[in-house]
């Protein structure tokens, strides 16, 4: 009778039904949907717009004129400071840039009157680095032919 017994129980440990397992595999594939769609509305819709031709095309006419390192003594009166900066102006194109190597003479002069007129003080924050980044850019766009001079960037920049 004991016997008896025991077997009806094996027949009640059966191994489970497959329907858990289609229900993880069902939620699996519906979360991945879910992240997919999400993702492709979001590169769909995101709000960076694809970069214009006119633009590229306009950026890559573009030169760089490297010019020399400026070393200058800054205008602090009671320490004797220097400055060593070295500008890469940016013009609009070849052409430009092969007219304006005619007037670096001109354009070095400027420039090392303006740095030699600053202080520590003037030049120590990034503040003072931005000013003096636009002040040279207003006294190479008030030459001749520094319209065609777009942008000035300090490629090296040691003050003490």
């Amino acid at each position: 009778m004991a016997r008896e017994k025991e077997k009806p129980q094996e027949v009640e440990e059966a191994p489970p039904p497959k329907k858990g397992k289609k229900k993880i595999l069902l939620i699996a594939v519906a979360v991945l949907v879910l992240l997919g769609g999400g993702a492709f509305t979001y590169f769909l819709f995101s709000d960076d717009p694809p970069p214009e031709k006119k633009d590229q095309e306009k950026h890559s006419q573009r030169a760089i004129m490297t010019m020399e390192a400026f070393l200058v003594n800054l205008a602090d009166k009671d320490v004797r400071r220097y400055l060593k900066v070295k500008i890469d102006l940016e013009v609009e194109n070849e052409k430009a840039l092969k007219e304006l190597e005619k007037f670096q003479p001109r354009i070095r002069d400027q420039i090392i009157f303006l740095l030699s007129s600053k202080t520590y003080q003037d030049i120590a924050t990034p503040e003072g680095k931005s000013l003096l980044k636009k002040e040279v850019m207003a006294k190479m766009t008030a030459m001749p032919m520094g319209k065609k001079i777009t942008a000035a960037y300090f490629t090296e920049f040691v003050a003490q």
